[in-house]
């Protein structure tokens, strides 16, 4: 069933992880094509960033965010892409196109600190990074948020403990074992760094601060 949102979030989701979105591109694509549903753009959105394709991504984004009715979903992939990008005028639209739809719920205000963070706002984006976990504890990117905001601030030991919670909801999350990597590098305990530098790559070959991290590790 191609419109079961939770099954093809599910199958993205492995996809990216084994380094196959390619592949799934390809089978999502094929499946859906005739009956494109915003479940099936937010998937192929996901699988074009994932294969490198990052402006496709954008684009196969805005087309479902500014879809009638809007989904929900299709307005978190795009905030998510320029989120990643570090864009904070277009993250601020795709933010706007957001709250529209679900001005309460737990990724909005992940967005929000995501728009504080890019802009140098750290105290904002911690508040805003606790205001997601409030709606939903189990929303793991929020404790990366709230992680990084608190290594900005100099609060090194809250900064590795939201890191570590992180991993508790989302065990492959090469961004939070980066971040501890970073964090134990500083403290300089250079083996922990090297494990936690190891177990992003793991997850993630092309992690650009965990090939840094190792590098200076070692």
């Amino acid at each position: 069933d191609p419109t079961d949102e939770r099954a093809l979030s599910a199958f993205t989701r492995v996809a990216i992880l084994t380094n196959r979105a390619q592949d799934a591109l390809s089978w999502v694509k094929s499946l859906t094509m005739d009956t494109p549903t915003p479940q099936s753009k937010v998937a192929t959105s996901k699988l074009l960033a994932a294969a490198g394709f990052g402006s496709d991504a954008v684009d196969t984004a805005k087309e479902a965010c500014s879809a009638t009715p809007p989904s929900a979903a299709a307005c978190e992939q795009l905030a998510s892409l320029y989120a990643d990008s570090g864009s904070a005028a277009p993250l601020e639209g795709a933010l706007g196109a957001l709250r529209a739809v679900a001005p309460e719920s737990a990724a909005t205000q992940y967005y929000t600190a995501a728009l504080a963070f890019i802009k140098g706002d750290a105290q904002g984006a911690l508040e805003a990074a606790q205001k997601a976990i409030a709606v939903d504890a189990s929303y793991a990117a929020a404790y990366d948020m709230a992680g990084a905001a608190h290594t900005k601030l100099g609060q090194a030991e809250l900064a590795a403990q939201a890191f570590q919670t992180s991993l508790r909801f989302d065990p492959h999350d090469s961004t939070a074992y980066a971040n501890l990597g970073l964090l134990a590098l500083a403290a300089g305990d250079r083996a922990a760094a090297r494990n936690y530098f190891a177990e992003a790559l793991w997850l993630r070959a092309e992690d650009k601060t965990a090939l840094d991290g190792m590098a200076r590790a070692r």
